[in-house]
């Protein structure tokens, strides 16, 4: 008896296992690429600065959501401007900024099902 319940419930099991990987997680994550001659190093909303070095990219972070649609820069919750600075004589210098973030600028791509990514391009053409 044992046998036949466990049959007629395995593929209800598997069915529903299923479902879950197909509409888990909408996932928007927030890349800086700097493709300028020069290291940069953003301050982020905690008033840390990271380094991107020249020709690499940052995860700048990201956000989840429960429709499957990607959360726009201006949306997200977890920065609401970039200010990217160079180093010049251990000092500071702002160098790039976007307050308020302009959606326009970013690129968005969707490079696995329902993971999107927006990515802010800076060049040295950018560069204050």
């Amino acid at each position: 008896m044992k046998k036949i319940f466990l049959i007629l419930l395995f593929p209800f099991l598997v069915a529903f296992q299923c479902d879950d990987d197909v509409d888990s997680g909408f996932e928007t994550t927030y890349f800086v690429q700097n493709d300028s001659s020069t290291d940069l190093f953003l301050l982020n909303e905690s008033g840390q600065f990271i380094e991107i070095n020249s020709q690499t990219d940052i995860a700048v972070g990201s956000d989840l959501n429960s429709v499957t649609e990607p959360i726009p820069p201006t949306e997200s919750f977890l920065f609401n401007s970039i200010k990217l600075y160079r180093s010049e004589n251990d000092n500071f210098i702002l160098a790039y900024s976007q307050e308020p973030l302009e959606d326009g600028l970013w690129s968005l791509t969707e490079p696995v099902t329902n993971r999107f990514e927006y990515t802010l391009l800076i060049t040295d053409a950018e560069l204050d």
